[in-house]
This record gives C-alpha cells, structure tokens and sequence, in this order.
C-alpha cells in the first residue's frame, strides 16, 4: 500500500539550488565562413550560489577558416573562461531565467597549423600566440525538462 502511494505522488525537480552543479555543452557554426566550415565545440561547469546566481567554467575549442585569395587560412583557438552569472529575472516556477555574467579568458590560438607560409608564397608574421581577454555573458535560459535547460548566450571578448 505504501509503495503504490510513492509510486502516485508527482514531484517536481528543485532548479537552481545552492551549491548544485550542471553540465554545459556547446557546438556553434559560424554562418559566415567558406562553405560553413568554422565551428565550436565547448563543455563546461556551473555551480548555482544563493538566489539563482551561478559560477561558470568553459573550456572551448574553435576553427574558423578566413578566405585570403582562392586559400582559406584555418584559425584554431583553445579558450579557458569562467566566471560569474547574476540572476536578473525569472517567472514564479524558474522555468525560464534571464541572467548576466562577466568573466575573464585565456586561451592559445594557432594561425595556419603554425605554417608561416601559404600556398601562393605570402608569409605570415604571427602564427602563434596567447590570448585574454574578458566575457560578457547574457544568457536567456528554459528549462525543458526538470533536468535539460535551452540556454543561449552572447559571445566574449577576447584581447591579443
């Protein structure tokens, strides 16, 4: 009898909560590129504090390809951002949540697989180099299960 009154009461998953963690993960195309080749892949870690505001680490790789003459020039990064999200608003049952962070990246970025010279002869003066720079992050978010959320966000700044 105790069972089939467990098995019959409905409970809802508890969101956003202190000190509960999530899993981010990511894969974004840039529309813009050569034949719409440049993507990014990222996973990440978020850890809610008190009032909905959530810590956040990302670790993100990312190829874009930019045209020069009848060659594209592959660009890849590898990015680390964390940081930190407030919570703006949100309807009465948190399913959908509007939050702001800021944060701060480091990252390495490689131009032509390291390769100076191109096809044509042309060289390139950098083809290496450590990146920062600071995040900007708004992100609109909805939860579609009670453990699945649809979030989207704005992208960073980043600094050579």
């Amino acid at each position: 009898m105790l069972l089939l009154l467990i098995a019959n009461i409905r409970s809802n998953a508890q969101q956003m909560i202190p000190k509960q963690k999530g899993l981010e993960l990511t894969y974004a195309v840039f529309p813009q590129s050569p034949e719409k080749r440049s993507y990014a892949l990222s996973a990440g870690l978020i850890s809610y504090a008190k009032n909905g505001n959530y810590f956040f680490g990302l670790a993100e790789y990312s190829r874009k390809y930019y045209e020069y003459a009848s060659y594209d020039i592959p660009i890849d990064s590898f990015l680390f951002n964390g940081g930190y999200s407030l919570y703006l608003w949100g309807d009465a049952m948190r399913n959908v949540n509007i939050n702001i962070g800021l944060g701060g990246v480091v990252g390495y970025e490689q131009v032509n697989k390291g390769e100076e010279m191109i096809q044509d002869g042309a060289m390139i003066s950098t083809t290496e180099s450590f990146i920062y720079g600071a995040s900007g992050k708004l992100s609109l978010e909805s939860y579609l299960t009670d453990h699945l959320v649809l979030a989207s966000f704005t992208p960073c700044l980043v600094l050579d």
